[in-house]
């Protein structure tokens, strides 16, 4: 039996109705999330044509369900690739594409207005509670088996470091993948121009580069051997994408 199949019938209830309040908000909250990192912090993603182009074609590959894995260096790396990969139309016609988050409960907690926040933008509080945290995990997963969008940070939390942490990542990640019985899993690397290490917030009027690269995990293992191997082949992917990042710009900046 799946994590999935552990979610009662109460708690589908609650996903249903969250889910039905968060698109019955989504305009009013995607215009003015846009309009605070577009027009005040000035932010800009670069060639954002070609990555709506390219997440449309990865929906259509994969209309029933698919695990984002982004690299993690802010608090609003979410937000910035939720914007990135489509426009308000677009995901209106495709609610279940917009991506659910699971965002650490410390971080919103003490906040009501963060709590309401993370509630309308399609959130799932992870609490440090080994319990309760693995009550989000088969949410996200019954989620994934009913063709929803799930984002999670496969490093678990910020890279200190500023690189793609590849020692002491969740391997959580992998059981995610495995339960949800997906083939295929998306890596995205973001970085802002601007962005040496992890921060709180990226520095105002930063362009974003980002990557995307769809990853098949097929494997013949079982249990915490498939886990582990499903995260770890999404973290290398992640770092080997960084690498890719690094040699380019090195390159551009040597012509």
């Amino acid at each position: 039996m799946t994590q999935s199949m552990n979610i009662k019938p109460k708690q589908r209830g609650l996903l249903v109705i969250q889910q039905l309040v968060a698109y019955l908000c989504f305009p009013l909250l995607y215009f003015l999330v846009v309009l605070w990192m577009k027009y005040i912090q000035k932010y800009r993603i670069r060639d954002m044509k070609q990555i709506r182009r390219r997440f449309k074609n990865i929906k259509a590959q994969n209309p029933n369900g698919l695990l984002i894995c982004p690299n993690h260096l802010t608090y609003i790396d979410s937000l910035l690739l939720v914007w990135a990969f489509s426009s308000l139309g677009s995901y209106l016609l495709t609610f279940k594409t917009v991506c659910w988050n699971l965002p650490n409960a410390r971080n919103v907690q003490e906040s009501l207005l963060y709590r309401v926040i993370c509630y309308l933008g399609k959130c799932i509080l992870i609490d440090e509670d080994p319990e309760k945290a693995k009550q989000t995990m088969s949410k996200a997963a019954y989620l994934l088996d009913h063709g929803h969008y799930v984002m999670i940070f496969p490093e678990g939390r910020r890279s200190t470091s500023g690189r793609v942490d590849t020692e002491n990542h969740i391997y959580g990640v992998g059981k995610l993948h495995t339960d949800s019985h997906l083939k295929q899993v998306l890596c995205v690397y973001m970085r802002g121009e601007q962005q040496q290490t992890a921060s709180k917030m990226p520095d105002r009027g930063d362009t974003f580069n980002i990557k995307m690269q769809l990853q098949t995990i097929d494997t013949n293992q079982q249990g915490r051997r498939a886990m582990r191997t499903a995260a770890n082949t999404i973290i290398n992917t992640l770092s080997h994408m960084e690498a890719d990042y690094f040699a380019a710009d090195k390159a551009d900046a040597g012509q």
